[in-house]
């Protein structure tokens, strides 16, 4: 069987391909981000290449990272089974000069990934089996690289995807200043259901559930196990963008 070479792009099969593509993006984003800077996100919903997604990033390091703490991470009821990319991105190639305009790039689905590969039936079914446990192995091991943030001064305000810049506040009577387990979401779209927002918000430790409020569909409660934790979802998830003109607003609640 064929190796993979460490790459810049990592490829994600077996998500949901229920959830829609924007809040599919969005949440993708929002879990790779911690490992260093997103560059691009594909996901296709054709045929061939719905449940699956492309994350690039701007280095080995933070791909790589990204891989080994994700591997097996259930989102929206499903875990992720995550490779490296065969091929170089569209992205990447620019970047480094080797991009050819008269080639364009065409992403290989999950079947044509194992017959390049060599990939028998037995093979895939190992390789699914071992995926958490090689996530948890992994765990600690990039803790440096998982705890960084994009620090670059860059203009990311055009960012279609992704939690916007956390805004600062130096008042305390601000609502839902007080530190607490519960956290109140607010500004939702009346399209966001409690799997997709159990699907963000269960990705910080200690996650418990999320509430609805009857008769308020734009509204929710998240209830964690600590402060700490609540504190984490809240610091990055807050300005979140669930759609284009719409992002949700994250306070601690009273």
């Amino acid at each position: 069987m064929a190796s993979i070479p460490p790459s810049q792009t990592i490829y994600i099969r077996n998500l949901n391909d229920k959830i829609q593509k924007d809040v599919l993006k969005h949440t993708l984003y929002s879990l790779c981000i911690s490992y260093g800077r997103v560059l691009d996100i594909v996901a296709l919903k054709t045929l061939k290449m719905r449940g699956q997604a492309f994350i690039v990033f701007s280095d080995i390091t933070s791909s790589t990272a990204a891989l080994r703490q994700l591997d097996g991470r259930t989102i929206f009821g499903r875990p992720m089974h995550i490779e490296y990319a065969l091929s170089k991105s569209n992205i990447v190639a620019q970047n480094d000069g080797t991009f050819r305009f008269n080639e364009p790039h065409k992403h290989k689905s999950g079947k044509q990934r194992k017959q390049l590969l060599g990939i028998t039936g037995d093979m895939a079914a190992a390789t699914v089996l071992s995926g958490g446990e090689k996530r948890r192995q992994s765990e600690g091991a990039d803790e440096h690289v998982a705890k960084r943030r994009v620090t670059e001064n860059e203009d990311e305000s055009d960012q279609e995807i992704g939690p916007a810049v956390p805004q600062t506040s130096s008042s305390a009577e601000d609502v839902g200043d007080v530190p607490s387990l519960t956290l109140f979401v607010t500004n939702l779209p009346e399209t966001v259901s409690v799997d997709v927002l159990t699907g963000l918000f269960q990705q910080y430790a200690g996650f418990k559930q999320v509430r609805r409020i009857p008769g308020k569909i734009d509204m929710a409660f998240v209830d964690y196990e600590s402060v700490e934790s609540a504190t984490t979802a809240r610091g990055v998830l807050d300005g979140f963008k669930l759609s284009a003109e719409q992002a949700m607003k994250v306070a601690y609640s009273r």
